[in-house]
């Protein structure tokens, strides 16, 4: 599932480190978020979750600058794996969907690849529908957590935030469930995560499809308040190059 890099020096130093990856929802808040972390944090490319699960893809390297003429060659694939030391973290930017049907054993995959080496928690940065809000979700900051019982560190540690965690939606007689519309994979992996006790946390924010940076900003924010991998009052997050191409070039003065 992982290939390094560099494949004589597989990184042992995943164990105790925390995983993050996005869940591919509505708006991509998730993946605009990794974007964010990958630019900003000291973090290098170690190698590729490679799953038959995701779509392929190749393309250019979103992080290469003119000042990084070295790598602007370096193409970009479905699902790349990024750490670092100093923050104690990986990465896994996912570009591309899960195949039809895939979905459990990607979920599988992933759970083996972190009892494998040893990661001390995971991390799913998400998004939910906001037309779907109930009136109860109407009030308040859009952003939302959830944490599985086995992250008792987290749940101590999140208490002390003004977060408001995901309400349930009432099903059937009297029955209460997550309701996470938009939000992929977020659902099964969490509850997987609680079934087979891993360390989990879910970050996630009511949107609409659009400009989505401002939601990435804000996650990423949210996350830096438990995590504090950057100082908030002296480091802004960085947008990657990229970026600049979202929404393509202006539209031709001639058509006006």
């Amino acid at each position: 599932m992982f290939i390094s890099v560099n494949t004589s020096s597989i990184p042992k130093t995943f164990k105790g480190s925390t995983l993050i990856i996005p869940a591919i929802s509505v708006g991509n808040v998730g993946q605009l978020a990794c974007d964010l972390l990958i630019a900003t944090l000291d973090v290098e490319k170690v190698g590729y979750f490679c799953s038959p699960c995701f779509l392929p893809i190749v393309g250019n390297n979103p992080f290469a600058s003119s000042l990084q003429a070295e790598n602007s060659n370096t193409p970009c694939l479905s699902s790349e794996v990024y750490y670092s030391s100093t923050s104690n973290l990986a990465v896994v930017q996912l570009r591309s969907p899960l195949v039809k049907g895939k979905q459990s054993e990607f979920r599988s995959h992933l759970l083996k690849w972190m009892k494998e080496c040893e990661f001390a928690e995971l991390i799913i940065l998400s998004s939910c529908h906001a037309f779907e809000r109930s009136d109860e979700q109407l009030i308040g900051a859009p952003f939302r957590y959830l944490i599985s019982p086995a992250h008792k560190d987290a749940k101590q540690c999140i208490s002390q935030l003004s977060w408001k965690e995901m309400e349930e939606r009432a099903v059937g007689y009297g029955d209460r469930s997550l309701f996470l519309p938009g939000g992929g994979y977020t659902k099964k992996l969490f509850q997987a995560c609680c079934e087979a006790e891993v360390p989990c946390v879910v970050l996630l924010l009511f949107c609409a499809e659009g400009n989505n940076i401002p939601e990435a900003m804000s996650i990423v924010d949210h996350l830096n308040q438990w995590k504090h991998y950057i100082d908030e009052k002296t480091k802004k997050w960085t947008s990657p190059p990229s970026w600049a191409y979202l929404f393509g070039n202006m539209p031709p003065s001639g058509i006006f």
